[in-house]
């Protein structure tokens, strides 16, 4: 061919353009393939270079990427043999897009130092620009964001020093995102309406849509919710009318979002799954992530594990596929979650270290502290409280280096969390100062009201240990409606069976079962393991209350099975407690005094100080049971002394009352065991400490009671056995008169 044939390669050249445009792949193919053989044996090698470059940018929406790159070198070549450097630099920063594309990082630094150094030394100030866009994306698919943040700011220098608005704007885009990613909100912000006024000024009709969608991520991140609401719907709008499918997605996930914070799940579900299809459709890797990881928490949310444990996975392995590290600690942390819920709690824990240690690195202290409360929890499910309260107080401190409106929640979060686990310990001065600071963070930062249903739930938790069982029910009632409220449906169902245990408190027995029952059948909907355990449990108590032995029997061993599946060794230590009740009721002392020293060790090593209290009562009537009186009097002794280091935790003389009238069968046990013991003395000074802080008609109650089950006439005993009891009639009156 000569070179009268260069108008035929031009017209096959706009032949594959026009097929290009109207979306003909394989025949805009055949056509550049054709323009670039005729351009080369004419010797245009400019020419062919660019016909080679078309061919790659097919091969590339065709998905053919190796030969795409295959196509940039051969390109490039044909660039340099034609002394075309400019070009060159063109295809090299082309065949570093596509490398970074497939993750191959340190191809596509390569390539694109390869156009720098063109860029340099022409002098191109756009080129340089463009180059040092690409390698800020480059180093933060690395993570490393703050050498992302420099290359950005040089791609600023050097598009304004070019004159290049629309690009100079694109840089700082990417800037704002790093900004916002180091909550510097004000600059981000500032940055954002900057770019957009450049976007409206040269109508680029795109770039207002992706300005509106940074500043609506940023009013979302700083709980601006109805701002963010309205950036987001506004990009929608401004999207639809220019075919923009992935900025209509990305509009709809951030309103997904903002649904979400909001507590409105059903409609951010909604939201998200149009948005997820756009992305699927539009084969968008990293938006389908992103949608995924909204999916996984809102499934979480409602309770739906199995299904967020499945989306949440594939979004992270996404984001590994594409590198993307910054939202891997968030994605991480959100699985942790899961797994914990769904009874996986090493699993959980390794998940959550992980998180936390991604978190750190990327000094994201939000997200690294909700891990540690993710850790926290499952060290206290274990029973490994000195963990637990170390990681949630490493929790605390990573909150208050969060600035407003983060900080009040995660703070209240942490507080309200600290408060459980001091109630648990049996140091309730210290659960009350810790919920008194979240309840201040909540008056004084409205968006802290997320974490009321939570606090409800601890606060009734303290006043049933307290024993003020009538507000108990209240906050408990009030949270379960609140956790409704707010589609916290977990939350919800704990507070409910937390209204069963103070109905069982009070002695209401078909009430407990019934709520207990109701709880049950929402913890498996919501494939709570350990939940459903502490339902079955609940309804193992009111059987024993009921004296229906072997019917308790049966549900204490299916609580311990869901227990032990969980790995929980609180509701594993409630109940061998309750199992060794049932035994002892069913006659079986042999099964009950293993069943009660199991859960004294479990108590004892889980450094519960009421739980170890109840169980050594336990075990003084079993001790009575066998009328070893000497060693009844201890666990009794054991039990009291228990009770009594909590008491002393409390503020008030009312209080101390409240909490100690839930003991009046220990001390009337007690006391009655020291005078059978003709211990006389120490059963009046007991209960005479026992009456000056709780009064003395319940005492009374009981010991008169119990005097009148004692035989004294008939035949019921030898004669030398009625007048013991007489004696022990007698001097049990004087101890009732002596303290009354």
């Amino acid at each position: 061919m000569t070179t009268q044939d260069t108008p035929t390669a031009e017209q096959r050249f706009h032949t594959g353009i026009d097929a290009l445009n109207d979306g003909k792949l394989d025949k805009a193919l055949d056509a550049f393939t054709d323009a670039e053989v005729r351009f080369r044996i004419a010797g245009d090698f400019k020419r062919a270079g660019d016909s080679r470059s078309m061919i790659a940018d097919v091969q590339r929406q065709k998905n053919m990427l190796e030969q795409a790159i295959s196509s940039y070198h051969k390109a490039m070549q044909f660039y340099r043999d034609a002394d075309r450097p400019l070009s060159e630099a063109g295809a090299a920063l082309s065949l570093g897009h596509l490398e970074r594309q497939q993750v191959q990082l340190d191809l596509a630094q390569k390539a694109y130092q390869v156009a720098e150094q063109l860029y340099v030394t022409h002098n191109n100030l756009k080129g340089q620009g463009n180059v040092a866009l690409a390698l800020g994306h480059i180093e933060l698919q690395r993570g490393q964001v703050k050498q992302a943040a420099a290359y950005y700011q040089q791609a600023i220098k050097h598009f304004s020093e070019a004159g290049d608005a629309t690009n100079e704007a694109d840089a700082r885009r990417s800037h704002a995102d790093i900004e916002r990613l180091f909550r510097h909100f004000a600059e981000a912000e500032a940055e954002y309406r900057r770019v957009l006024e450049v976007y409206q000024t040269t109508r680029d009709r795109y770039g207002i849509v992706d300005a509106l969608l940074g500043l609506g991520h940023i009013y979302l991140d700083e709980q601006r919710l109805d701002e963010a609401a309205s950036a987001f719907a506004d990009a929608l709008q401004k999207a639809r009318p220019i075919e923009y499918e992935l900025g209509e997605a990305d509009g709809n996930l951030g309103l997904a979002q903002v649904s979400l914070a909001r507590g409105q799940v059903d409609q951010a579900l909604s939201v998200a799954q149009n948005a997820l299809q756009v992305y699927t459709n539009l084969r968008n890797g990293l938006g389908g992530a992103h949608a995924n990881r909204v999916l996984g928490e809102i499934n979480l949310r409602r309770g739906q594990l199995s299904y967020a444990n499945s989306i949440m996975e594939r979004a992270l392995r996404t984001y590994k596929a594409i590198a993307y590290p910054l939202a891997w600690a968030e994605t991480t942390v959100g699985l942790g979650e899961i797994q914990r819920r769904r009874g996986s709690l090493e699993r959980a824990l390794q998940t959550f270290d992980e998180a936390r240690l991604q978190a750190h690195a990327s000094a994201n202290a939000q997200v690294e502290g909700r891990a540690l409360l993710g850790i926290g929890d499952i060290y206290r499910q274990q029973g490994r409280i000195a963990q637990a309260a170390t990681a949630y107080q490493e929790a605390r401190v990573h909150a208050e280096q969060l600035g407003e409106p983060r900080r009040a929640p995660a703070v209240a979060e942490a507080d309200i969390r600290l408060a459980r686990l001091a109630v648990f310990n049996g140091r309730l001065d210290e659960a009350a100062a810790h919920l008194a600071q979240a309840q201040a963070l909540i008056n004084n930062h409205p968006l802290a009201a997320q974490v009321t249903p939570m606090l409800l739930l601890v606060q009734g938790q303290l006043l049933l240990t307290e024993g003020d069982f009538t507000q108990a029910e209240t906050r408990f009632s009030n949270a379960h409606d609140q956790a409704e409220a707010q589609q916290e449906p977990l939350l919800a169902t704990q507070a409910l069976l937390e209204l069963a245990r103070t109905r069982l408190a009070r002695g209401e027995l078909e009430a407990a079962a019934m709520t207990c029952t109701e709880a049950g059948r929402q913890f498996q909907l919501l494939e709570s393991t350990d939940g459903d355990g502490g339902a079955v449990l609940g309804l193992a108590q009111v059987l024993i209350g009921q004296r229906r032995w072997e019917e308790a029997i049966v549900r204490c061993e299916e609580a311990l099975t869901r227990f032990n599946q969980s790995d929980d060794l609180i509701g594993q230590a409630d109940t061998m407690l309750a199992l060794g009740l049932a035994h002892r009721g069913d006659g079986d002392l042999d099964e009950a005094s293993t069943a009660l020293e199991q859960a004294l060790t479990l108590y004892q090593q889980q450094q519960q100080p009421l739980g170890e209290s109840d169980t050594h009562y336990e075990l003084a009537g079993f001790f009575l049971a066998r009328r070893e009186l000497d060693r009844a009097g201890e666990e009794f002794a054991r039990a009291i002394n228990l009770v009594e280091q909590v008491m002393n935790t409390l503020r008030t003389p009312q209080q101390w009352g409240t909490f100690l009238r839930q003991y009046v069968e220990l001390y009337a046990q007690a006391a009655i065991t020291q005078v059978r013991l003709n211990q006389q003395e120490q059963a009046r000074k007991l209960l005479a400490s026992f009456v000056r802080i709780a009064g003395s008609q319940e005492i009374a109650q009981h010991l008169s009671a119990y005097e009148e089950t004692i035989p004294t006439s008939g035949d019921d005993g030898s004669e030398e056995e009625l007048r013991g009891n007489k004696d022990l009639v007698k001097r049990l009156k004087q101890l009732r008169k002596a303290v009354t």
